[in-house]
């Protein structure tokens, strides 16, 4: 499989290539630090072996005797040949007279031919045998002069001896092989170390790579930190060693000053360190929180290798868990309508019996047939077109208490709704539509419009969900258009602002989509689209 974009390298890779970096640098420096000793030793030998070789060609009889002549014997020349292919450490010899003719030289063709070099020079102004790079056109890398002077004492001419960089490089060769094979065998030795290394330290995170342990970490405490729920650890010795943001602000605590010091210091009201001593867990433990009231608790021992090392306590506001079950399933929206329903339909049972009592039997009974063929056309229309017992129910429900508001709550022709539509759950359609109308019916009733209405539009496709609440109110303003969304945001006074919100987030968890149209003074309409979920294709040959 390939490696994804930005994943690093496992362990065992990471340690190698560390071993056999930091290998190859300390064998890169000692082998630097060798062939510079080396080289400098090698050219210090070799120029006091050249030295001599220059000085003792120049004491000898037969070079001083061709010399004096003028040409190279053929037993000099034997012998020079001789000398070259035999001594280790001279590669080329030169006999030349005071006007730089060669007498002899490795190459015959140059014998009888001008010396190119000019080192030569220090040699008739009286220098005795140097050293010197000048190997006059030989191609020898480091060479050595030296007089030669006839038995008077007079200067016949010079000696020059020199060696080619093959000789010196072959000694240079040795010690890189022998590095080489250093090298070969530290990255052997590496690769050993390595893996018993990284095993090790796997061993250490659970088998995972300390990249992937690294990431599952940050997730998990990611996720820690957005529940709801409150989280406390405790260790061993029963000092807090974790607590996420929910449990911060649930218990009324600084993270960074409750981190660290002994549970009873910071709660003395716990009972998590029991868990300790007893080792069991206990649920539903009540606990009251200074900031949050009467909150549950369960409370769960760590264990590890069978040995208690800490425990952990998950805190949860009751009020808050049955405020969200009641928002979440639509239950509170229907009961209110219903109170409403119930409401209004008494005030008519008073206008009815007024009636009686004044004896206006055939207004009561007008007025009883009118209501009647209002709720019946009301419910008729709803019952029709929406099949789902828990959406109708809270259409009814809203339209009577829209009524008792004077508000007029319909529902737009063609809408449709099935029993068994798959794409939203009718949970989540009772929370959306039952916050859109009722935050409709407040902005009506809180404005004083003499057109007070509210369309209520259903449309189920095939594959599709459209939702449509419109209102005649007064509009929601440009500038805070982007905040109604807003968990807590609100015109309406304190403790508000959820309804918004909780529509939001059911949509967002239904991957749906909202789209907002307001005119200040005209209305404001709300758009929710749904998609039913592509079926996932089987892709197994």
């Amino acid at each position: 499989m390939a490696k994804k974009s930005g994943e690093s390298a496992p362990i065992r890779t990471q340690i190698y290539l560390v071993n056999l970096l930091v290998a190859a640098v300390a064998l890169a420096l000692a082998a630097g630090l060798s062939l510079f000793l080396t080289i400098f030793q090698e050219e210090k030998t070799q120029d006091r072996s050249l030295m001599n070789s220059a000085q003792l060609v120049a004491q000898m009889p037969p070079v001083i005797r061709d010399l004096q002549a003028g040409y190279a014997s053929q037993e000099l020349k034997t012998f020079l040949d001789n000398s070259i292919s035999q001594i280790s450490d001279v590669d080329v010899i030169v006999i030349a007279d005071l006007n730089d003719t060669q007498l002899y030289a490795p190459n015959p063709g140059l014998i009888g031919r001008p010396y190119g070099g000019t080192a030569q020079e220090k040699i008739r102004q009286g220098k005795a045998a140097f050293n010197s790079l000048d190997d006059g056109g030989t191609g020898a890398a480091r060479c050595a002069y030296a007089p030669v002077h006839g038995p008077e004492g007079s200067l016949l001419g010079f000696v020059m001896v020199g060696i080619y960089m093959r000789s010196l490089s072959s000694a240079l060769w040795q010690i890189v092989f022998y590095f080489a094979v250093i090298a070969a065998a530290a990255a052997v030795l590496g690769g050993l170390i390595s893996s018993r290394l990284s095993d090790r330290i796997k061993g250490f995170l659970g088998g995972y790579e300390p990249a992937a342990f690294l990431g599952l970490f940050h997730q998990r405490e990611d996720i820690l930190e957005t529940l709801e729920e409150g989280i406390l650890a405790i260790d061993a010795e029963a000092r807090i060693m974790y607590l996420n943001r929910a449990a911060e602000e649930m218990l009324y605590l600084d993270r960074s000053t409750a981190e660290g010091r002994p549970l009873r210091q910071v709660l003395a009201d716990s009972s998590l360190d029991r868990v300790l001593r007893t080792r069991q867990p206990e649920y539903n433990v009540s606990f009251t929180s200074p900031k949050r009231g009467p909150i549950l608790s369960n409370q769960i021992p760590i264990r590890e290798d069978g040995l208690t090392v800490g425990a952990v306590a998950i805190f949860r506001n009751r009020t808050e868990v049955t405020r969200l079950a009641d928002d979440l399933t639509g239950f509170r929206h229907m009961v209110e309508a219903m109170r409403a329903y119930t409401h209004e339909f008494m005030n008519k049972l008073h206008v009815i019996l007024g009636l009686l009592q004044l004896g206006e039997t055939r207004e009561a009974e007008a007025y009883i047939m009118g209501v009647t063929s209002i709720h019946q056309r009301a419910i008729g229309t709803i019952a029709d077109s929406i099949k789902s017992p828990s959406v109708a129910a809270l259409l009814v429900g809203k339209t009577s208490r829209c009524a008792e508001l004077g508000i007029k709550l319909s529902l737009a022709a063609g809408s449709r709704l099935s029993e068994d539509q798959a794409i939203l759950p009718p949970a989540a359609c009772v929370t959306i539509m039952g916050n859109l109308i009722e935050n409709a019916a407040e902005a009506l009733n809180q404005a004083g419009h003499s057109r007070k209405e509210i369309m209520v539009s259903i449309r189920e496709e095939t594959d599709s969900l459209l939702l449509c609440v419109e209102d005649t109110g007064p509009g929601i303003q440009p500038e805070i258009s982007r905040k109604i969304f807003r968990q807590g945001y609100t015109t309406k006074g304190q403790g508000r602002g959820t309804g918004l919100a909780l529509v939001q987030e059911t949509t967002e968890a239904y991957q749906g989509q909202i789209r907002v149209e307001s005119e200040p003074g005209v209305g404001t309409t709300f758009f929710l689209t749904f998609h039913r979920e592509p079926k996932e294709e089987n892709t197994n040959v």
